[in-house]
């Protein structure tokens, strides 16, 4: 089940993608389940976007596998799928669907630094001994259909890929025993940043100048539930730039795990559904090398995350426009 923010035509819909590779709006598409199947006190708006979605638990998943079974029953009956109301909810890419990033304006945004064991050798650096985590805002995201776009003010752009969960309830002081239940499922997270601004002079470290800038993390290109991924270690992860590897391993290399982390975060801070924790990077290939200029992005350059049980996501990089006279 791959769960999507996208528009058509720049109406907003909340659905998902078929195998087929179909766009199933499911705001629209309940909502004509109901008119055929009426349940008393059925609440269709848990299908408005993501965050609502992942607050229904795991009723949402089952409910969109009751749709998905009413479409086909429908559709190999012969019916074009439109909604009593006469709304369309079922969509062709070709109609010109565009994917946005599958998180709710609001949600927070929790990276993880130092977290896989290659990623802390290549630099040299002993283990951490407990989880370190910066934030990321809603300007620095971008969707799928979308670029990374590269700041005149930084001169070393870097990229790197990870998994990231997304949180599907609200909670504080959650146990880590009991962490993974407020896990809803799992997307692909692409981090860039600017090496140069991140380290502006030794033993200094400026997270929001290195990684807080305008279209810099791209989030997607779906959201799939956790009860589809199963275990996520280890799942295999591969970064591709201009068809180079630049980074190949598997989840297992991660050294604080999801329970951990949110354990720890939410000693103070309330999760909500929709928000995301991207567990960080691993380690390069031939190796971190700051200051090697092959790891420069430049514009035209494509990059290509994939994770094993989640997808695969792939985006442009372009230059910044000139700002306006």
């Amino acid at each position: 089940m791959k769960l999507v923010h996208f528009t058509l035509q720049d109406q907003f819909h909340f659905g998902m993608i078929t195998d087929a590779n179909e766009f199933i709006d499911l705001d629209t598409a309940v909502r004509d389940y109901y008119g055929v199947n009426p349940v008393k006190g059925a609440d269709p708006s848990r299908f408005r976007d993501m965050q609502a979605f992942f607050g229904g638990g795991v009723d949402s998943v089952e409910l969109t596998k009751k749709i998905l079974a009413y479409v086909d029953r429908r559709r190999q009956a012969g019916w074009t799928p439109r909604a009593a109301t006469g709304a369309r909810f079922l969509f062709k890419a070709e109609e010109g669907v565009k994917l946005l990033a599958p998180v709710v304006r609001g949600s927070k945004i929790y990276c993880l630094a130092s977290n896989s064991k290659t990623h802390v050798a290549e630099q040299g650096k002993p283990l951490p001994t407990r989880p370190f985590v910066f934030t990321r805002y809603f300007n620095s995201l971008v969707g799928p259909s979308e670029n990374l776009v590269l700041s005149r003010a930084g001169t070393f752009p870097d990229v790197e890929l990870e998994l990231a969960a997304v949180i599907g309830q609200r909670g504080k002081h959650i146990p880590a025993e009991k962490a993974m239940d407020f896990v809803a499922g799992y997307t692909i997270a692409l981090d860039m940043g600017y090496r140069d601004l991140q380290y502006p002079a030794p033993g200094t470290v400026d997270w929001v100048m290195g990684k807080g800038f305008d279209s810099t993390m791209v989030v997607g290109p779906w959201v799939v539930p956790k009860v589809e991924v199963g275990e996520p270690y280890p799942l295999a992860m591969e970064l591709k730039v201009g068809g180079t590897v630049r980074q190949r391993g598997d989840t297992s290399d991660y050294i604080f795990r999801i329970p951990e982390i949110i354990a720890h975060l939410s000693q103070g801070i309330t999760f909500e559904p929709g928000d995301i924790l991207s567990l960080g990077s691993l380690g390069g290939v031939p190796g971190f090398e700051f200051g090697n200029e092959s790891r420069k992005l430049k514009p035209g350059d494509q990059v290509e995350g994939s994770i094993e049980k989640i997808g695969r996501l792939v985006i442009p990089v372009k230059a910044e426009a000139p700002p306006a006279p």
